[in-house]
């Protein structure tokens, strides 16, 4: 049957269920998400505050109390309707004739609930509600509304008052649920809330908790509804993870050597838990049994804690080590600044690879610089008269010499066209320009996205932008990161057959640089095969896929065991590491130094005026 419904049948079917929604939303949050407290100003001005809580909660009061095989059932299954028509019975005979309140009655309607509409705890008399209160109002700001207005509420009655040690939303919210409030003196004698499930006193199969250590942990002043938002409601056990990010932000990557965009907080700050891998591919972690530790944040100094995911071996030390969560046995270090020009790195060296060929790096500058100042003819003419550089047919490296730029172009436009767009490479030949762009602009690319990430990640960390930035498995990341490196090793293959045919077509072609090429060829097929390894290593976690060449590799090393790719890892990332120091160190000996000298000799001639 094919159901046809016009905009005003559509509208007839979708309304009923918009005002629905609305009515559930527009209650008070209390009634809405089951919470275990009271507001104590709201029940003072509410029709019932002259009861005792006994009078609608008998089987609370039976010493009983809290009664554990309710508290993580859902808040319906604490209403009892029979409790309500106790005092309502007129209400019952209203409805038996189709009728609620004086209207009638609504088919969306569940008139057996009478908690859907009427919180018990803030509902109004018609006194309260004649004078212009609603459950909405500041009740603690309307005091002069019904008489003098008080600093302070008036004691309620005593086993009202018992109740409201633990259930006021005052007295059991903001000051009995700090925990270590009370243990340092500045708080009321006990937690009742939270440690009468919790404490060292209590009865039943609650997970205890040592109040007085807790208060000399990180967070030991701290109320524990901070953390856990929704610990004071129904259903006690389905509540979601601490969100540690509410209140503090990221290490960046020079903190913790990588983002560790996949790993919650807690696997690696909690005590007494073992990290685990879920089934998408992050890390989460499991509460160990015995006495609850999971509030004490302190991490051992240096990269000790890091040993819990990578080490070799599984110990008590090491719940997660041996690739069990994805991570490699070794602790490897930040990436440093060298791989800048390909990833999101840190201004840092922490790796032996890394300082030398920075330290070659910068020597090897050092000693063209001083060899450059010194000369004496630098950037005269030859000895034969024309421009140095030049032939007789007047080109460069065997090709045309470029047009000069037009008489009135600006010159800071014509360095930006020069330096990114490379314009003057294809003015000499747009055949070598196409290969060095497939090489340059990778790059570029590269190193633009991963300095963005970087240094969000530094100034904006409580943004979420810049970790998606730095997440290898974020979809814009990982296809980008791919497409970038594949197009860069088709650069360098094109690189490739142009020298080799060039060789063959001219006796006096222009001396290549093989050793750079082959030295570029090696960072970008290490780096392929490493990223192939990390997706296999963290069990091809949600996103990967759009890393889509190394989630091809890593179909390929997915038949290894992770104890094996968690092994072999740390070898991978330092072949790829010495690789990339080999290249920096050999830049200033190679014709790979153009990346720095021209743009620089550019800027001088712009600087100077010249074009």
């Amino acid at each position: 049957m094919e159901l046809r419904l016009g905009n005003r049948g559509l509208g007839a079917a979708v309304l009923p269920v918009l005002l629905a929604a609305l009515a559930i939303w527009c209650l008070p949050s209390a009634a809405r998400a089951g919470s275990w407290f009271v507001d104590e100003a709201s029940f003072h001005a509410s029709a019932h505050r002259d009861m005792a809580c006994a009078d609608c909660h008998p089987d609370q009061s039976d010493g009983d109390h809290p009664r554990l095989d309710k508290l993580n059932k859902p808040a319906s299954t604490a209403f009892n309707r029979e409790t309500c028509l106790m005092c309502h019975a007129a209400v019952e005979e209203e409805l038996a004739q189709g009728r609620h309140a004086g209207k009638p009655l609504m088919k969306t309607q569940d008139y057996n609930r009478c908690v859907a509409c009427h919180n018990p705890h803030t509902v109004l008399g018609p006194e309260a509600r004649a004078k212009g209160l609603t459950p909405q109002s500041d009740m603690r700001a309307a005091c002069n509304v019904c008489h003098e207005a008080k600093t302070e509420l008036p004691k309620p009655a005593p086993e009202v008052a018992a109740c409201f040690t633990c259930h006021g939303k005052v007295t059991g919210g903001a000051a009995a649920a700090g925990s270590a409030k009370f243990a340092r003196g500045q708080g009321p004698a006990q937690p009742a809330m939270c440690l009468s499930c919790h404490g060292p006193e209590a009865k039943g199969p609650a997970r205890r908790l040592d109040a007085a250590a807790f208060a000399a942990m990180t967070h030991g002043d701290m109320n524990c509804l901070t953390c856990h938002k929704e610990a004071a409601r129904f259903p006690h056990n389905r509540q979601a993870r601490v969100d540690c990010l509410a209140c503090h932000t990221r290490h960046d990557e020079k903190t913790i050597h990588e983002a560790h965009s996949r790993v919650e907080c807690g696997a690696c700050h909690l005590a007494g838990v073992t990290p685990v891998r879920t089934p998408e591919g992050r890390v989460s972690f499991t509460v160990n049994a015995g006495p609850l530790q999971a509030h004490s944040m302190a991490l051992r100094p240096g990269t000790e804690s890091c040993a819990r995911c990578h080490s070799a071996a599984v110990t008590p030390q090491s719940p997660a080590g041996n690739g069990a969560v994805g991570a490699a046995n070794a602790v490897l270090p930040p990436k440093s600044v060298l791989c800048m020009g390909c990833h999101a790195a840190t201004f840092s060296l922490q790796d032996t690879p890394s300082r030398l060929g920075l330290a070659v790096f910068v020597l090897g500058f050092a000693v063209l610089g001083l060899f450059w100042f010194s000369a004496t003819n630098l950037g005269k003419d030859g000895q034969d008269g024309k421009p140095a550089g030049k032939d007789a047919a007047g080109q460069t490296h065997g090709c045309p010499a470029p047009a000069p730029h037009a008489p009135r172009e600006n010159r800071w436009r014509a360095l930006f066209c020069d330096v990114l767009l490379q314009r003057r490479l294809y003015r000499e030949s747009p055949l070598r320009w196409a290969v060095h762009a497939c090489i340059f602009f990778p790059f570029l690319f590269r190193c633009a996205w991963g300095m963005l990430g970087l240094l969000g990640s530094l100034w904006a960390p409580a943004s979420a932008w810049p970790w998606l930035l730095l997440n290898k498995d974020w979809g814009p990341t990982a296809v980008l990161y791919d497409l970038s490196g594949l197009v860069l090793l088709a650069g360098l293959a094109a690189a490739a057959a142009l020298w080799r045919r060039e060789k063959k077509a001219a006796a006096n072609a222009p001396r290549h640089d093989w050793p750079a090429l082959w030295l570029l060829l090696a960072i970008t097929l290490t780096g392929f095969v490493l990223e192939g390894m990390r997706i296999a290593l963290t069990g091809l976690p949600v996103g990967s896929s759009w890393a889509f060449a190394g989630y091809a590799l890593a179909q390929v090393f997915a038949a290894a065991s992770p104890s094996f790719l968690a092994r072999i890892y740390g070898w991978g990332w330092y072949v790829h590491a010495v690789v990339t120091a080999l290249t920096v160190a050999y830049i200033p000996f190679s014709q790979l130094r153009h990346i720095f000298t021209s743009p620089l000799f550019l800027l001088v001639q712009t600087l100077r005026g010249r074009r």
